[in-house]
């Protein structure tokens, strides 16, 4: 028998080679419309994520990576809309886009781990400031001591054995009149003379984060390491098994493309922890224990509570009148973690958890805000418009159509990137938080007439729109 006659006898025999097989069923278009604009929302998740991705490629030219995350921003609100049926070609480029990214961040999520995990425990604590904050404090806590008046950066940079001290600067002190951020010999020079006895202010050594980062740090940087890619796949995977059997594997596949959360993957950091419970939160916004998930993460992380607004507003218009668990959860779940810290001192925790709003800093990041300089009108401006992003993104939640509702949350994140500190780490977040929030409408429309987490004019929209279906011509 020829070759060619092998290979129609195995494809006859359905004994074709299992990956072929498998790429082929990934690859397939899906069949309802709500699959086509999940596997859309998955490339505007990977275009909102882009400065951070491709940070280093962009470095000369952001505002391209400016525009692609409004680009995406814009292409993820529209997702949200349910007559919009996207083109057969479109999606399928979506899910090629989509495979290809899921497969890197695999790939690559489980390298940064293996390496990581290699390090040795200084190695791993000494990379920045953020590392000891969080697992130094841990340890404090574990001995008893409350962190928010205990902690000192440099003393615990020096404890660890760290060749050279991290740590974020502050527009006082000798800092007071600079317009940029300092260099880091000037930042050094600093954190020297601060330890020979010589404080200059200016930099931040105090813990400034909610208490369940500290709580969190107790069970060690390598733990941590392990820890958060788990929990995000765990969250992943239960968003997945929460949606409709058909759009199951789109959403795994516009989930796992996020490759900009692979900036926290291998650090000894709570962010990814944080991220795994605020897609549990965004996902299903009733009910008291994913009121509790959103509560937890907001404990663990404040760049949380740019979205926590919108979610809080968006859960009380998609309930029953007077149905706050989802609000009594994330209320319990914030309270229970720092009560304790803020009995044992308040006016600290206050100070600490405030401080990343309250103290002047150098605009730092990957967004626009972050291109002026201190103290200047731009950096006024983004300032505001960080807060307006927010505000905005509860109102749209709060006043807006019901089909455009959930569009708030994606413009809440938003300010995470607007703003004068946007961090690698904050717009990481945004990806994932904009597919998570086109699933969740998919899953508010496919849900049965009665369901409790539906408005009666919800409903009567739902059922005029539930039942379109994709066409042979698209």
């Amino acid at each position: 028998m020829t070759a060619d006659g092998l290979r129609s006898q195995a494809r006859y025999n359905g004994s074709m080679p299992a990956p072929r097989l498998a790429l082929r069923r990934l690859l397939t278009l899906p069949d309802e419309a709500a699959g086509r604009r999940l596997a859309i929302a998955g490339v505007a998740g990977i275009l909102l994520s882009a400065p951070v991705s491709l940070e280093h490629a962009l470095a000369h030219l952001p505002q391209v990576g400016w525009l692609l995350t409004a680009v995406g921003a814009v292409l993820a609100i529209l997702c949200l809309r349910p007559a919009w049926i996207p083109q057969p070609l479109v999606t399928r480029m979506a899910i090629f886009v989509c495979v290809a990214f899921c497969a890197a961040s695999t790939v690559v999520a489980g390298s940064l781990t293996v390496i990581a995990l290699s390090q040795t425990e200084q190695q791993l604590l000494c990379v920045n400031d953020v590392a000891p904050d969080t697992i130094v404090a841990g340890q404090e806590v574990i001995h008893g001591a409350n962190p928010y008046t205990s902690f000192n950066l440099l003393d615990a940079e020096r404890a660890l054995g760290c060749p050279f001290f991290s740590v974020s600067p502050q527009r006082a002190g000798i800092f007071a009149a600079s317009l940029t951020e300092p260099s880091l010999a000037q930042v050094q020079a600093a954190a020297e003379a601060t330890i020979h006895g010589h404080p200059t202010g200016g930099l931040l050594l105090k813990f400034a984060y909610p208490a369940g980062t500290a709580l969190l740090g107790v069970l060690g940087g390598r733990a941590l390491v392990l820890i958060g890619p788990i929990a995000v796949l765990l969250a992943g995977l239960v968003i997945v098994r929460r949606a409709e059997p058909p759009m199951r594997r789109v959403t795994l596949l516009a989930l796992g493309a996020q490759t900009g959360l692979l900036g926290l993957v291998g650090s000894p950091f709570v962010d990814l922890i944080a991220v795994a419970l605020l897609m549990i939160a965004i996902t299903r916004r009733g009910g008291l224990a994913t009121g509790v998930s959103l509560g937890v993460a907001c404990a663990v992380k404040q760049t949380v509570w740019f979205v926590a607004p919108a979610l809080l507003v968006l859960a009380l218009r998609d309930g029953r009148a007077r149905d706050v668990r989802y609000h009594a959860g994330a209320l319990l779940g914030f309270t229970v973690i720092n009560v304790p810290f803020m009995v044992a001192s308040p006016s600290a925790w206050f100070v600490a958890v405030l401080s990343p709003g309250i103290k002047p800093a150098f605009p730092l990041g990957v967004g626009p805000g972050a291109a002026g300089q201190a103290g200047s009108a731009t950096t006024t401006m983004f300032l505001v418009l960080m807060i307006a992003a927010v505000v905005g993104g509860a109102a749209i939640c709060a006043f807006a159509a019901p089909r455009w509702a959930s569009a708030g949350i994606i413009v809440s994140s938003l300010g995470l990137w607007i703003g004068p500190r946007s961090l690698g780490d904050y717009v990481a977040l945004l990806g994932v938080i904009a597919v998570c929030t086109v699933a969740a409408s998919t899953s508010m429309r496919s849900a049965p007439p009665g369901d409790p987490r539906l408005s009666q004019r919800d409903t009567k929209t739902i059922s005029e729109l539930v039942s379109v279906k994709d066409h042979p011509s698209g």
